[in-house]
């Protein structure tokens, strides 16, 4: 029998030997090495948590979070170094649909089977 553990593990290690991974973990390093850049990071990061947690409790953002939020949007947008590393993050989750899509065709193929007969 098939251990799909064993699997998933190589499927993550395999990913960090992607070109998007790659590039991740480079952009990733010039924001650290970038004092403002890590700071708008962790202000970003941090607002996005705020909004993550008010939608899970069914909260409504406030004028002011929305307006922090959308100042930060605009600040972050002009930031180059985050703009790269938010592009290359983008680059990975598109690789990781792209393989989501095909572990799941095997389930996808026998539903579609199913609809058929």
């Amino acid at each position: 029998m098939v251990n799909i553990f064993d699997s998933a593990n190589q499927v993550a290690e395999d990913l960090k030997q992607t070109q998007e991974f790659v590039a991740l973990k480079q952009a990733m390093a010039a924001v650290k090495a970038n004092p403002d850049s890590l700071a708008l990071f962790k202000e970003l990061d941090q607002a996005q948590m705020e909004i993550m947690e008010a939608q899970a409790n069914g909260k409504a953002l406030t004028d002011e979070q929305k307006d922090h939020f959308e100042s930060l949007n605009s600040r972050v947008s002009q930031d180059g170094t985050l703009q790269g590393m938010l592009l290359a993050e983008q680059q990975v989750y598109t690789l990781l649909n792209e393989v989501q899509k095909n572990i799941g065709k095997p389930l996808t193929d026998e539903y579609e089977d199913l609809r058929n007969a």
